[in-house]
């Protein structure tokens, strides 16, 4: 995807795409953002090593930066960003390749306890995913 693409893309479009997505969502949930124009669209991801949860999922999302990292050619060069979805605790991170994070808060209440303290290295392992993709 072209810089100036990425550049003219609305942090409203990343937001709807991973709403989009987070409406079916009843567990942790990895999304890859593609962009085709300035139109973001969200697509759920399987992780390896078993399921996603909220515990695990900074570390699962670390080790799949290193697996990109490590096979650039086994990831889609259209990839605008990667999010993560934790539909219990009404939230969503994502990470795009403009170099913006994105908090979005997903509608309904919460039915688990938040866990702020480990919002940061959600965001921090989505960060190393795109970094890693666009390398």
């Amino acid at each position: 995807m072209p810089a100036t693409a990425a550049a003219r893309i609305a942090i409203e479009t990343v937001t709807a795409a991973v709403k989009s997505v987070a409406a079916t969502c009843t567990a942790p949930t990895l999304v890859t953002l593609t962009a085709a124009g300035v139109t973001v669209t969200g697509r759920r991801e399987t992780t390896p090593g078993g399921a996603l949860t909220a515990d695990n999922a900074a570390a699962t999302l670390r080790d799949m930066a290193e697996l990109i990292a490590r096979h650039p050619a086994l990831f889609d060069p259209a990839v605008f960003g990667y999010a993560l979805i934790l539909p219990g605790e009404r939230i969503a991170f994502a990470a795009d390749r403009t170099g913006v994070t994105h908090s979005i808060q997903l509608p309904g209440a919460p039915t688990e306890p938040l866990r702020v303290d480990r919002w940061g290295a959600v965001s921090d392992a989505l960060t190393a995913m795109i970094t890693a993709a666009v390398r």
